[in-house]
């Protein structure tokens, strides 16, 4: 069983606690979505049309099977001396975007980050404004080598069981500003294949990134 330092307990506590409010949250906003939902169909039965849930919707989400990307391991921490270089991230594979997330301060509900899923790596970008460093807790502690590193860790062990192959184990990278040193200016997690992990990370990254903030303010 692995040993967990106070601090890992502690970031815990304080990330359920931080999920538990979402939760809440959410099911108050599903509670008053099915409120509407329930008011247009009693409208559309009284116009005498079939529920909406009846009809033929056509969706365009571009839901495509998740291609494995196939390279080389990344390197854990490099540094961009080229302003451009985030943007050139955001760029090479535009095509292939399938959704953006906006990360959000809950208190005062300021965008400090944008979150991009693409089909085989995910990009986490900080907003211009926003300075956070690699070295501001609990960044590298928690979110690179207990969250990242640990699905890492799973899909290795999947290689050595035969499940999956080398190239297929999920990685990732930080791209920092040589200019101002470790600065984060992007982090790309590769070939992340669950659809279960791009919520965990997500939702993982929305806390980490509000308490380095926090922690930064100081």
């Amino acid at each position: 069983m692995p040993d967990y330092s106070d601090d890992d307990i502690r970031n815990a506590a304080e990330i359920r606690e931080w999920l538990t409010k979402q939760i809440l949250e959410k099911q108050d906003e599903i509670e008053k979505l099915q409120i509407t939902l329930n008011l247009v169909d009693s409208l559309l039965k009284q116009g005498s049309f079939r529920a909406a849930s009846n009809y033929n919707v056509t969706k365009s989400n571009n839901k495509q099977d998740l291609k494995l990307q196939q390279r080389p391991s990344n390197t854990l921490v490099s540094k961009s001396s080229n302003p451009s270089d985030t943007q050139d991230l955001k760029d090479e594979s535009i095509d292939n975007e399938r959704e953006v997330r906006s990360i959000k301060r809950p208190k005062d509900n300021l965008m400090v980050a944008s979150f991009h899923i693409f089909q085989d790596y995910i990009d986490i970008i900080p907003e211009g404004s926003i300075n956070i460093s690699i070295e501001t807790p609990p960044f590298k502690s928690f979110f690179l080598n207990r969250i990242l590193q640990g699905m890492k860790n799973k899909d290795l062990e999947k290689v050595k069981q035969g499940i999956i192959s080398e190239p297929d184990v999920m990685d990732f990278e930080v791209i920092t500003d040589e200019q101002y040193p470790g600065r984060i200016k992007n982090i790309r997690i590769s070939r992340f294949k669950e659809k279960e992990r791009i919520n965990e990370i997500f939702n993982t990254a929305a806390w980490v990134i509000t308490r380095m903030l926090e922690k930064s303010e100081k």
